[in-house]
């Protein structure tokens, strides 16, 4: 499916800066494989369970260069039909994806674009974790800002954006059936654009300069920070995008401070003075967190929380799965175990796990004699309610 000889190669030589752009020709073999587990996170992110479902995807539609709201809502909530993606493959369940977005977007030329896709499906979001994001966590690629799995489809036209700039490398990965073409600038040839801005719409007459690449599915470009440029679809295609964002401690620590001072402010806004002056109460929280190490415990807990979800968005499929009961499947992504706590798919638990962490490898398939008698205690048949629950133990067969 991947050459991940090749993927490894990249990560350790061109990891952590990224700085050069990178065309590889036919990094992936099976771009269907990818693209049928994307058009199930689709499918998922866009059916709701019922009518208090408000748990929206991240979607955005954009007709040419102007995002279209009214799309953009009847897209998230639209339901893309027919019969679940994995029983279709490669080219045709693209199709329908494209013919979904044209009935439900109301025009031929929507271009749609979803953020943190991989928080739909479980398949998804074990495959690009442990093809994708393990060999960039062993090259040393710092990963403590978290990742973003994104998608764009589209049928034609180029990227909604124009001519810019992103302040991290770019990952993509064209999933076809179509190619598409790439242009890029480094920085210094766009030094300045029409009235200084970072980007242009008008992208005719500065296409002679730019260095091209066609893009085949199956074909993955590395865009460095900063270089500029822009996409045209060749026809109907799908790609996968990776975000890597950069490591800022400064951020990091600010918001392990702004977390523990408003747990902090909601206990004192308790009392009858800091309810009467609230300031007082947030200044009370801010001179009790320094007096303590809860910022660098809640910076800790936060890196269990990001690597528990591979690094990307916390999923939410879990809610969305019924449980059918045994043989369970566990998790390929990370479960992380510190004190007396279990980190895993974004959730924190408090449990003990005891002889149950032994059954816990990453895609064993546990059977119902295991379970019993691992949990032979309340506690631990609690313990297993809780890992279905967040979904460490997913029914074999259950829809994700």
């Amino acid at each position: 499916m991947l050459d991940e000889s090749v993927w490894q190669e990249l990560c350790e030589r061109n990891g952590p800066e990224f700085v050069e752009r990178v065309h590889i020709p036919g990094l992936i073999h099976r771009p269907d494989v990818i693209a049928d587990l994307i058009l199930e996170a689709v499918r998922a992110a866009t059916t709701r369970v019922d009518d208090n479902d408000r748990d929206l995807p991240t979607m955005r539609a954009f007709r040419g260069t102007c995002l279209d709201y009214d799309a953009s809502e009847r897209l998230m909530s639209g339901a893309f039909p027919g019969s679940s993606p994995r029983a279709r493959s490669g080219r045709g369940g693209r199709s329908e994806l494209h013919s979904w977005l044209s009935d439900r977007g109301g025009n031929d030329d929507i271009c749609l674009a979803i953020n943190a896709v991989e928080s739909w499906d479980a398949e998804l979001a074990e495959l690009l974790y442990t093809r994708f994001i393990v060999p960039l966590e062993s090259a040393g690629v710092p990963l403590t800002r978290g990742v973003d799995w994104y998608c764009f489809v589209a049928g034609t036209g180029t990227t909604p954006f124009g001519v810019h700039t992103d302040p991290e490398p770019s990952f993509i990965f064209n999933l076809g059936p179509a190619t598409k073409t790439a242009w890029t600038w480094p920085k210094s040839r766009l030094s300045v654009l029409n009235h200084g801005r970072p980007r242009t719409l008008d992208a005719e007459p500065l296409l002679p300069t730019a260095d091209s690449a066609c893009l085949a599915p199956g074909d993955f470009l590395l865009i460095p920070a900063g270089m500029y440029h822009l996409f045209r679809n060749d026809g109907p295609s799908m790609f996968l995008g990776l975000t890597v964002y950069p490591e800022d401690p400064e951020q990091t620590a600010s918001e392990a401070l702004f977390h523990q001072m408003r747990r902090r402010s909601a206990r004192h806004n308790s009392g009858t003075r800091a309810a009467s002056d609230p300031v007082a109460g947030a200044l009370g929280a801010f001179r009790e967190v320094l007096r303590d190490d809860s910022v660098e415990r809640a910076v800790e807990r936060g890196a269990m929380l990001r690597r528990s979800c591979g690094y990307g968005s916390p999923p939410r499929f879990p809610d969305r799965t019924s449980d059918q009961g045994p043989p369970y499947i566990v998790t390929r992504l990370p479960i992380v175990m510190a004190g007396q706590s279990v980190f895993a798919l974004g959730r924190e638990l408090s449990v003990d796990l005891g002889g149950l962490a032994d059954l816990l490898k990453p895609g064993a398939v546990v059977g119902a004699d295991e379970l019993r008698d691992a949990a032979t205690t309340p506690e631990r048949e609690a313990a297993v309610h809780a890992l279905i629950r967040v979904g460490v133990l997913r029914s074999v067969g259950t829809p994700s």
